[in-house]
This record gives C-alpha cells, structure tokens and sequence, in this order.
C-alpha cells in the first residue's frame, strides 16, 4: 500500500521544516510548495491526501488555494488544514466559508499538529469515494437534458471551475432559438424536441470548430437556450466588433444547417439570438457566482436584439388587426372510445406568410403587445362570418374566449350569443381564464344566461394556473379541457397519471366531460383512454384544417 502524500504550503522555510519534521511519525510522503500558485499546481497533479496551507503566501492566498481545490470536483476530498498566526473568529469564518477541514494557529505544538492530520487522512476511505462517485455517475445520467442528451450545467460545471481557475478567464456563447413557444405551439413538442435535439447537435459541432476546448451545455429554463465556455488562449477579440462579428457568424451558420436539415418548415422560423462574454477570475468572489454572472452577461449582449424583433412583431401585429388578415380553423375533437369526430374547436391564425401562423403565438403576443381586444374582435368578427357557412350536422363547435373578457364594456359578444341561441346544443365557449375571477356568484349568473340559451361551458387548462378546482366547482362547466402540460409525457409519468385520474373523477361527480388536448404521440393516446377522458384532441389525430373535411372514416384510418 503507498503512503499518503502530504503536501506542506508555505513561504517561511524554517514553518515548512518545522512541519516536516513535525510529520515523520505518520510515514508520509511529505512535498513542499513555496507560493499559493505553486501549491495548486501540485496539489492538482499529485492529489495529496492533506495539504497544510499557510493563508498569507506569495501569488495566492491559503483561502484562495482551497477555495479553488474545493470548488473542483476532482480536488474537493483533498483534506485542507489552513496554516496561519491569525486566530479570530472572522479569520476562521473565512476558512470555514472556502471548505477548510481543520485550522491550525502559530505557534503550534507537535501533537496537536499530528493529531490535526491524522484526522484529516481518516476522513477519506476508499469505499466512501467509490460510493460517492457512483452516486455521482447515477446523479449526471438524470441531469442529462432529456432532448438533446447535452449536460445541463450541474454536469459540467465542476469542469469550468476547474478551466477558469487554471486559465484566469473563459469565453462564452449564449445562443437561444428565436420563436421557440411558436414552434412548439404549432408543431407539437414531440417535433420541436427533434429540433432541439439536432441544433443542439450543431451547436457542438460548430463550438469544436471554433472554439479551444469548449463545454457545450442546454439550458432549458422558460425557452430552450445553449451555452458555450470555452478557453479564449490564442483568440484575438481585441480587435473592434470582433466578438459581434463571431456572433453573427455562428448566428448565421446555425440558421443555413437548420433550414437545410427542416426543409418543410418556413424560412422566417427559424431564428437564433447569439451573444458572448468573457468571465475574468476572482479569487475573492464565489466561482458559481462568477459563471452564473458571466452567463447572465452573454444572455443579456441579445436583449437589444429581442427588443428590435418584439418591436418588429408589434408592427407586423398591428397591419394583421387593421387589415383584418386572419383566418378561421377548426380542429376535430374526437370520441375517445367510438374514434368518431365530436366537434371541433375553432381557432384563429395569422397569415401563412407572416409570424403569427400559429394561434398560440398570435394571442400570447398579442396580451404582452396591449392588442387583445382588438385581437379578438376581429377573431369572432371572422369566425362568426365563417360559422354562417357551416353545416354543424350532429357537431360541436368549441370557441376559446377569456373570461376577462365578460367584464369590459367595450367588448361586445351579443352577435355571437345571439348567433349561438339560433343554433342551440351546438356551440361551447371555452373560458380560459389569463387573470383569476374575483366574483365566481356572479360570474356564474353569467354562465347560466348562456346556458340557458343552449350554450355550454368548458373550463381550458384544467391542471394549471388559474383553471383550479376553486374555479371547476363554483362554476360547474360542462367540460373540463386538460392542460396539454398533463398531457405530454402522461404515458411515463404516474404523477401525472395520478392528477389526469383526479380531474377525470371529479368531471364525474359534476356530470361535465373531459377533453384531452395536444395529444401527440401513440401512447399519450392510448394513456388518456385508458384513464377514462371522454374527447380527445390533437396534432396524432388531426392538424387545424380550414375546411370541415375530416370524416370519421378518415379519423379512423389516422388511428390504424
């Protein structure tokens, strides 16, 4: 069995013999650093089992030495004892704070001294090391990003510590997909997973080209963003607009390989924000501190690039409302068991060439541009004129409006009510409800007018935000429509199994149906029959189409 090896960290030659010489009873292996820069070198290439530091050395402090040996993984079990003549409590609060094992004050005695490092070498058996680092392999498998199968940053960033401090600065990229809720809204997430999965596999082949050593990382938090840290030696960025130059570059590269891998997909779709930044270490700041500001810094370079698209989008928005350029779409709704065509739900959409093709993205752009109620007035305007033409036969037709909507006087349904009323059992107003209602007694009287005009009531995003069984049993709907949230991945995950069952029983116990949307997959199909939802909805049964086509028949042979 080898000797432990000791490292001694200390720039008066006289304390480093003195600690040697204090050492010998222990058979170790003892090495001596005269500087702090000279003590994390050796520390990192001969992994020591115990380091003794000297806080004040030459180049880098004692804290800044285990502070940097902490933060890595692959140095943090080395046991740390920090050396010093300065006793107070605010100077062991500061060792404690970058990971120290164990404080030594000058002037110290032998047996103490060998007491300190005994208990410092016991600390590590080999059987905890092994168990840790298999908890660590099973821990990095889950925190692999499911789509793209890219770590997410818990993975790597032990990784960029351990870059920053051996290089004193890092680059990065923050590259995030422009539109990524639009795609999503009108693809499905099962497409748009596929599409995450090959940018990402161009993010990583472009980083290697690029970049010195790079980490690629996805970071999914409200969108679908990717990061870059890479080593900036021999990169010369000193040069005027170098770094937007790069940008653009990159921005331009991920553009052309992704229209040519989605060919079927509009050109204007796809967009990408690129920014970079340079991260600077310093020893005094906590590392995870330095890369999430570094990170923050780089998202921020494309903020004036989303200003200038939302102003673009809002100019494009307000053209759509005045020239009234929308078009109205039925989505079939189908009988879970029989696979017969239920209704439909009618939707809106911007033109085909425009960047509100999708209804989702219309709508939600158009509550953060202040343009919702001219919004809707064209969409029922538009609807109303198209649901004139239509041969309702035994169907229902399911109108998404919000439930704010109710209280503004200057919004006005009366012609779609009334419209209704002549074709009763046909229509269903879907309440979305964006803001929560304050007087459901009253909210409620409203409802019971429309129903006594043969219009019924459902209750969208049943499972999330503010559609809550509050809302479900004041107002009593005739439908519960299930959060497509619930719905994606329901096949793998009992949790939310456990929930769809719950909303399914409580339809139950107020007489109303349950409809399933933005099925997508196989199994999420046969999952929402098995747990008993009554209608079903989505892009595996039929895309929104502008003509009433689809039969059961054709329902039938999408099932087959």
């Amino acid at each position: 069995m080898s000797r432990p090896v000791v490292l001694i960290a200390d720039d008066d030659e006289e304390v480093a013999l003195l600690l040697r010489t204090y050492l010998k009873p222990l058979d170790c292996e003892v090495i001596v650093a005269r500087d702090g820069e000279e003590a994390l070198a050796v520390a990192q290439t001969r992994m020591p089992a115990a380091v003794l530091l000297d806080v004040m050395m030459p180049k880098r402090s004692g804290w800044e030495v285990c502070q940097a040996l902490k933060a890595v993984q692959r140095t943090s079990d080395i046991g740390v004892i920090l050396v010093t003549g300065r006793g107070d409590v605010k100077d062991r609060l500061t060792g404690l704070q970058v990971g120290a094992d164990d404080y030594l004050v000058k002037p110290f005695d032998r047996n103490e001294v060998l007491k300190r490092v005994r208990n410092v070498l016991s600390r590590a058996p080999r059987e905890r090391a092994e168990a840790a680092q298999a908890g660590r392999t099973a821990l990095e498998a889950m925190l692999l990003d499911r789509a793209t199968a890219l770590p997410t940053l818990p993975i790597v960033l032990d990784r960029i510590k351990e870059l920053l401090i051996e290089q004193g600065e890092l680059g990065m990229v923050f590259i995030d997909i422009e539109q990524f809720e639009a795609i999503e809204a009108e693809y499905g997430w099962a497409f748009f997973d596929e599409l995450l999965s090959n940018v990402g596999q161009i993010v990583a082949v472009e980083a290697k080209e690029r970049f010195t050593n790079p980490l690629v990382t996805c970071h999914r938090v409200g969108g679908s963003s990717f990061y870059i840290f890479h080593e900036t030696r021999g990169q010369d960025l000193s040069e005027e607009n170098a770094s937007e130059r790069l940008a653009n570059d990159l921005r331009q590269k991920l553009i052309d390989t992704t229209r040519e891998r989605f060919p079927h997909m509009h050109a204007d779709q796809i967009g990408f924000f690129v920014g970079s930044a340079r991260i600077d270490y310093r020893p005094q700041i906590r590392l995870e501190r330095q890369i999430y500001a570094g990170m923050q810094t780089a998202a921020d370079a494309v903020r004036d690039a989303e200003q200038q698209r939302k102003k673009q989008l809002t100019r494009e928005l307000r053209d759509i409302i005045r020239r009234k350029r929308v078009t109205t779409l039925f989505q079939p709704i189908v009988r879970a068991r029989e696979g017969t065509v239920f209704g439909y739900e009618i939707l809106t959409r911007g033109p085909a060439n425009s960047s509100f093709r999708n209804s989702d993205m219309l709508f939600s752009f158009a509550r953060e541009a202040k343009l919702a109620w001219a919004l809707e007035a064209i969409a029922l305007e538009g609807a109303l004129r198209r649901l004139r033409t239509v041969d309702f036969s035994e169907r229902k037709f399911l109108l998404n409006l919000e439930a704010e909507m109710f209280g503004e006087s200057e919004f006005r349904i009366h012609e779609m009510v009334s419209f209704f009323s002549e074709n009763r059992g046909h229509f269903v107003f879907e309440l979305t409800e964006r803001a929560a209602i304050e007087d459901y007694a009253q909210f409620r009287e409203l409802l019971d007018e429309f129903r006594g005009k043969g219009i019924e009531v459902a209750i969208d995003d049943a499972g999330s935000g503010y559609a809550s069984l509050e809302a479900i049993a004041a107002l009593s709907p005739d439908y519960l429509k299930i959060t497509k949230g619930l719905v994606s991945t329901l096949a793998e995950e009992p949790i939310k199994q456990d929930l769809v069952k719950m909303l399914v029983d409580l339809a139950g116990k107020i007489n109303a149906k349950t409809i399933a949307e933005g099925i997508e997959t196989q199994e999420e199909y046969e999952t929402c029959r098995e747990l008993g939802i009554d209608l079903l909805q989505g892009y595996y049964l039929a895309h929104p189409q502008e003509e009433l086509r689809l039969g059961d028949e054709e329902v039938a042979a999408a099932l087959r």
